[in-house]
């Protein structure tokens, strides 16, 4: 079982117009992720332990630019990046952030994530052992998303105290590797939505795991980082 450290640092990376590394990861889900994976310093682990590095992140797009958030146990090899990647980029401990949660306390929040409803195969559809095949998930949106995420939201020591923004992101794509069959590639897809608003903490310690180790499906592809900002620090 992976040990969680109790603290995290959030890097900020914004990234450069006219690189055509950067183009070429805001274009392909796969080729960010092993970008953000290249970052793990040595004493954190490898590209197969992300789990151990705490590794999330979210890519934020404004009409102006586009700035990579990535959160991990330890501070990130910046310096891995390519020459001209990125314009500007800043890291900050959260150790006093995760030592103020207690209860009451209220935060602003933000999360993309990949709501979904499991859908049960038929009855009569079993495996060739006579079990029950697995359902089919798909994507939810609108009201059933923010319902999903109420449901998220308490489970990480959350209460919401003000309406849900919900706001669809762009559609996540890319090709990786199989690793069960030799010269065969799985496509990457998924939906996003982008959750904000206030919430009164219930939960401390289930608020600090969510943190440290995101929430919902897909975190290695960009999805799951939970944001907070207290709306009183003291």
């Amino acid at each position: 079982m992976t040990t969680i450290p109790a603290t995290a640092y959030l890097t900020r990376v914004q990234l450069n117009p006219r690189s055509r590394e950067a183009a070429r990861d805001l274009t392909d889900v796969q080729n960010l992720h092993r970008r953000a994976m290249s970052l793990i310093p040595d004493q954190l682990g490898s590209a197969e332990t992300r789990q151990a590095a705490g590794l999330l992140y979210r890519l934020e797009r404004t009409p102006r630019a586009h700035t990579l958030l990535l959160q991990s146990y330890a501070p990130l090899d910046l310096d891995a990046l390519p020459v001209g990647y990125a314009l500007a980029t800043d890291d900050r401990d959260l150790t006093r952030l995760l030592h103020w949660l207690a209860p009451g306390r209220t935060v602003r929040y933000r999360i993309d994530a990949q709501p979904y409803r499991s859908l049960p195969s038929p009855v009569d559809d079993r495996d060739t052992e006579g079990h029950r095949k697995r359902g089919t998930k798909i994507h939810i949106f609108g009201d059933d998303a923010i319902t999903w995420w109420h449901r998220k939201a308490t489970q990480a020591g959350l209460t919401t105290t003000s309406g849900v923004l919900a706001t669809q992101q762009p559609d996540v794509t890319g090709w990786k590797d199989d690793p069960r069959e030799t010269g065969k590639r799985i496509h990457i897809y998924g939906k996003r939505t982008r959750f904000e608003g206030t919430a009164a903490i219930t939960d401390p310690d289930a608020l600090r795991t969510a943190i440290l180790q995101g929430v919902g499906r897909n975190r290695a592809y960009g999805a799951g980082l939970l944001s907070i900002a207290p709306l009183n620090y003291t």
